[in-house]
């Protein structure tokens, strides 16, 4: 395993020549790359929370689109019997059914014959119609919008409106605007650098369902004040001045946006804006017949349900192109213009969450994101020098380099956004990354110990650490899986991150490091290791003065560490869930969860919370919550529920209500989350956990055996618990960044309990007469070194981020602190002795089972 392979040291070449190939572009300034075409072009790409812009949250309304389509079926089914001078009457819809009762018995045939055409066959499911034909009374026929006709209209209206939407945000000219699917009808739309959301929103919203359909001049002005309408027409408002407040059009749409093909800016004869538009050769089609058939009556041009323009056809128009006149300013038309060319929406978009970044929040998260990264760096670097030594040390620092390269490179190449929590998996990823290295080393320690000579132990390090590695790094990437399919917004982020920092640090850590060592050895054959037992003449590196071999007395204190784990689980519940006041109980859920409006306000001069609340209290506000931010006083976060109706309208209030009490405050752009949406987040947040502990329990149960498997569920479950319990204790603010906390804890403990674990089978196979609790203990003192060097570097590298991070990532960096302390207590002290209840199948036929509590288990010998 040692050799200087070939293939060895072309593939770390090569990948790490890629790597910084790849990285390239975050270290060139842009006028160097614009230079030479043949570098590459694609940086890290920024999220939301570094430089600022815009998150939309849009869900596609598939009921008004099934609305829709019952409407166009009881007009094509009336259109039709008419042509077919077939005799009805009763037409209605209900739900998703259009009834129609035809009046002669023996043309019923003839009436399903005509309606057939209506339904049809889906493309992915040709055995399915989207619309059912039954037959009742003879004389009665339904005709029913099936369930697979409304997913599959569904399916296409998202997709269609995520290219609509996509087309008309590239034309503000947004930069690398991000626009994704989310579940079966949401699309998020990230703008990085939109300073304008309120014209994005516009932009976005604006259904541009255009249509031209005639005036229905049979409906006088009293039918119309009446309510009265003909069959076959709706009374729809208008948007122009110059018009009645609404009039009556046939329902029949002679042509529609559909065959648009291009829109433009123009001007009226009175030098006003207009819109100018152009058809398609069917459009122009349909348009020029119907202009011929109906010369001297008015039509009407609809947009999104409003009229506005009717003017009266002076004869046929064969050209296909015209002039959509009205009360229009030059930004209005501009905007509908835009709209119009990027196609109308299929349905409408309902905005469900609306989040804003300022620029300056950006940068300085930026500058604060980067510091922290810079010092965990250096922290870990100095301490692995520190710990083994200029050579060990030194290559670990070089495998860390090489790891850091490829994960820039990574996320250059793959285009991956960059988010302020990514940052924070980022620090983490490099301060586990030693970890492999650890494990390698402590094992070469180990058999040096057993007598082997330099080689052997170098070989036999890395052959039995593999394995170890292997296990202990998909726990983390089946914890990163689950963070990234039921996370949203930054924890998805958090969670690429990570997940490439895992197999990026697998590489460096097993192919750098051995690469590195073959050629020390082949270079020096050495007899002695630096990092094997003290030999007297110095002190360090530390990994010398540390003992060489522990003898801890683990499990002797584990029944008191069962009862105290029990007590502080059942605390931290009972703080998590009371009051039993949904949905967050006595945790200090954050807007993700919990829904509603959130307001930053600063001054230069020290903000008064209690007379902020007494200011706002007069609003009518719900949910109210006024709390201080920074260190000097000078900002405050309010938070309260998301009204309905008009949300800017209530925001404008507060903040004027404000500005009277202080005068010199500005105000931060508000984050609105509504609560259907933060509904779903809190159980996709819980879902994520369950799976995620689902998941470690089925793997190391098919990677040991099912004992280890509870016992390893039983170390998370306690691990989640307490962490719940630090949230609701100390009112951190529990938002998404916090479930990737745990999940991250979750992947931490269970790396630890891997590692305990896999010591544990191997001492088992190895000491097959010594009592189990014994051989918990060993295994446990044997990687305990591996644990703290773990441990140290992590948490150095997270008091960091805690500390110069700032208030966004200070609940994210203590809980995972306290995670990794509470995750290497959980792995001796709760995971590893929780075997011992079940015992552990040493052969076929028997078990061993300690007593622990009492309880001995089913397995344990009868007298």
């Amino acid at each position: 395993m040692m050799q200087l392979s070939r293939w060895k040291i072309t593939l770390v070449t090569l990948v790490t020549l890629m790597g910084v190939w790849f990285s390239l572009p975050n270290l060139l300034p842009k006028s160097t790359l614009d230079q030479y075409g043949f570098l590459p072009k694609n940086g890290l790409n920024l999220g939301l929370d570094l430089q600022g812009g815009s998150h939309l949250l849009l869900e596609v309304d598939t009921e008004a689109l099934a609305r829709d389509k019952i409407k166009n079926l009881t007009e094509e089914v009336r259109d039709r019997l008419r042509s077919g001078g077939i005799a009805f009457g009763g037409l209605s819809a209900q739900g998703d059914v259009v009834r129609v009762r035809i009046n002669e018995a023996a043309r019923v045939d003839a009436a399903v014959t005509a309606l057939t055409p209506l339904s049809n066959p889906l493309i992915n499911n040709p055995s399915a119609r989207d619309v059912n034909i039954t037959r009742e009374d003879d004389q009665v026929i339904f005709l029913t919008y099936t369930r697979e006709g409304k997913a599959a209209a569904s399916t296409a209206a998202v997709d269609a409106s995520i290219e609509t939407v996509r087309r008309r945000v590239d034309n503000l000219g947004t930069r690398e605007p991000t626009i994704v699917r989310q579940g079966l009808n949401r699309i998020v739309v990230q703008a990085p650098g939109e300073s304008d959301p309120e014209q994005l929103k516009r932009v976005i919203g604006t259904t541009a369902k255009l249509t031209f359909q005639m005036v229905d001049d049979s409906a006088s002005q009293s039918d119309i004040a009446a309510g009265r309408v003909p069959p076959g027409s709706e009374m729809l408002p208008t948007a122009d001045p110059n018009l009645p407040p609404y009039m009556v059009v046939k329902k029949r749409v002679i042509v529609s946006g559909e065959n648009l093909t291009k829109a433009s800016v123009d001007t009226d004869q009175n030098n006003r804006p207009a819109i100018g538009f152009r058809f398609d050769g069917e459009g122009a089609r349909k348009f020029g017949d119907a202009t011929a058939q109906n010369v001297g009556r008015p039509f009407a041009i609809i947009l999104d349900g409003k009229i506005v323009s009717a003017p009266r056809i002076n004869g046929p128009i064969p050209g296909g192109s015209g002039q959509i006149t009205g009360n229009f300013t030059v930004q209005e038309a501009s905007e509908l213009v835009n709209v119009l060319n990027g196609g109308a929406l299929s349905a409408p978009l309902n905005i469900e969450e609306q989040r804003v970044v300022s620029a300056e929040l950006g940068a300085d998260s930026v500058n604060k994101g980067l510091f922290s990264t810079v010092i965990a760096f250096v922290s870990v670097l100095i301490f692995m020098v520190l710990a083994y030594g200029w050579l060990f040390g030194g290559i670990s620092i070089v495998a860390l380099v090489v790891n850091l390269i490829l994960i820039i490179g990574g996320m250059s190449v793959t285009q991956a956004t960059l988010t302020l929590p990514g940052i924070a998996g980022l620090i983490l990823t490099l301060a586990v990354a030693v970890d492999a290295n650890v494990l390698i080393y402590e094992r070469m320690r180990d058999e040096v110990r057993a007598g082997r000579n330099v080689i052997g132990a170098l070989d036999s390090g890395f052959q039995k650490a593999m394995e170890t590695i292997i296990d202990a790094n998909l726990t983390s990437l089946g914890a990163a899986a689950i963070m990234f399919f039921f996370g949203a917004g930054p924890v998805r982020g958090f969670a690429w991150t990570l997940s490439l920092g895992v197999i990026t640090s697998v590489f460096s850590a097993v192919l750098v490091t051995q690469l590195l060592l073959a050629w020390w050895y082949q270079a020096r054959r050495p007899k002695t290791l630096p990092i094997q037992s003290a030999d007297g003449k110095g002190s360090w590196p530390l990994i010398k003065v540390l003992p060489q071999k522990t003898n801890f007395n683990f499990v002797r204190f584990s029944k008191l560490a069962g009862i105290l784990s029990a007590v502080l689980c059942a605390g931290s519940l009972f703080m998590t869930v009371w009051p039993l006041t949904p949905p967050c109980g006595g945790l200090n859920c954050g807007v993700d969860f919990k829904g509603g409006t959130i307001l930053e306000v600063s001054s230069q001069s020290r903000i008064s919370e209690d007379d902020v609340r007494e200011h706002l209290n007069k609003l009518d506000l719900h949910d109210l919550q006024v709390q201080g931010a920074g260190t000097k006083g000078q900002d405050a976060l309010i938070r309260f529920e998301t009204p309905t109706g008009n949300t800017e309208a209530v925001i404008a209030k507060v903040q004027s209500t404000l500005k009277a009490d202080i005068p010199d405050a500005t105000f931060k752009p508000a984050t609105v989350v509504g609560p259907k949406v933060s509904g779903e987040l809190f159980t996709g947040g819980i879902l994520a956990l369950v799976f995620a502990i689902g998941l470690m329990m089925v793997y190391i149960w098919f990677r040991f055996e099912w004992q280890f498997g509870l016992g390893a569920v039983v170390g998370l479950a306690h691990d989640v618990i307490l962490t719940f319990g630090l949230f609701a204790v100390f009112r951190l603010e529990f938002t998404l960044t916090a479930v990737a906390a745990i999940l991250t804890i979750i992947g931490y403990s269970m790396n630890d309990t891997v590692v305990v674990f896999d010591r544990i089978r191997e001492n088992l196979r190895k000491y097959k007469k010594l009592p189990l609790k014994d051989v918990i203990d060993l295994s446990i003192n044997e990687t305990l070194s591996r644990t703290i060097i773990t441990g140290v570097t992590a948490v150095m590298a997270l008091t960091g981020l805690a500390v110069l991070g700032g208030e966004a990532l200070f609940s994210f960096s203590v809980a995972l602190i306290f995670g990794i302390v509470i995750g290497t207590y959980s792995s001796i002290y709760v995971a590893a002795p929780a075997i011992l209840i079940w015992g552990v199948n040493r052969n076929q036929t028997e078990a061993e089972v300690v007593d622990v509590g009492g309880f001995k288990g089913k397995n344990a010998p009868q007298p």
